[in-house]
């Protein structure tokens, strides 16, 4: 399918910035953007307001080069488009290599989207949707580049002490399965919910991944979770983990503290003595 090259090609010809664009067809200017970058696709109500705008017709705005050759064939009835395929072949079923949707910044560099707690129903029915993505917060981090981000606020004590509620958890989008290493900590989006755990993988065992969690206070609530490959929709490998929690240090720091202080007050004395 040719829509994405054609997309930057008609909007740069039309002297359009992605932003212009984006007022002028009522479209965001970050869906506009992951169009033409292929990361996602639009609806046929959408593609027609597109053609519309730049006056081509469906078929070759998606079936085309239209930086090659500029013919304007007619435009293909609802019936054969139906038989066609908006999108061309089908693609294949199975974990996608890329996120469905990912937001840039001006500059065009990927930004990472914030998922709250409150979020995350929605982000599982609205994942591959860009308006519902771009209705999500974005922000970049220094050193976190050359790869996809997503962070994911954590919720419950499943994977206390390590992760607390209330956690964020930065990951690193995971683009095959097979890469998935044991005992790390994982954000994975399936179809059972969005689950912050540490994954065990038997893909080529058992065909099967397991997801556990650290707690030992509530472990009978938490039990280990057996997912299909199929149910899974995105993988995320945890690199960083930002926390507003300042614990208590360990009870050995306390008598290290202690002990230290009889220390300090003992050379007081024996100090005060030699006098």
């Amino acid at each position: 399918m040719y829509l994405p090259n054609n997309l930057k090609y008609l909007r740069k010809k039309a002297g359009k910035t992605q932003d212009g664009l984006s007022s002028e067809v009522n479209i965001g200017r970050t869906t506009i953007a992951n169009y033409e970058a292929g990361i996602s696709e639009p609806n046929v109500e959408t593609l027609r307001t597109i053609a519309k705008y730049f006056g081509v017709s469906l078929d070759n705005l998606l079936s085309k080069n239209l930086e090659q050759a500029e013919s304007s064939p007619e435009e293909p009835d609802e019936k054969d488009l139906m038989l066609r395929g908006a999108f061309g072949p089908p693609k294949p079923a199975g974990y996608s290599g890329i996120p469905r949707i990912i937001t840039v910044d001006n500059s065009g560099n990927d930004n990472i989207v914030y998922v709250p707690v409150k979020a995350r129903a929605g982000y599982l029915l609205g994942y591959g949707d860009a308006e519902f993505m771009e209705s999500l917060p974005t922000f970049r981090l220094p050193g976190l580049s050359n790869a996809t981000y997503r962070m994911f606020e954590v919720e419950g004590p499943s994977m206390a002490p390590n992760v607390l509620h209330g956690d964020r958890i930065i990951g690193e989008w995971i683009d095959q399965l097979d890469k998935i290493r044991d005992n790390r900590v994982y954000v994975v989006v399936h179809t059972g919910g969005v689950a912050v755990k540490r994954v065990v993988n038997r893909l080529k065992e058992r065909g099967k991944l397991y997801l556990k969690s650290d707690t030992i206070a509530h472990r009978h609530e938490f039990p280990t979770l057996e997912i299909d490959p199929e149910d899974i929709k995105e993988v995320w490998y945890g690199r960083m983990k930002i926390s507003s929690d300042f614990s208590e240090p360990a009870e050995v720091y306390h008598r290290l503290a202690d002990l230290e202080m009889d220390v300090m007050e003992m050379k007081r004395m024996m100090k005060d003595g030699d006098k």
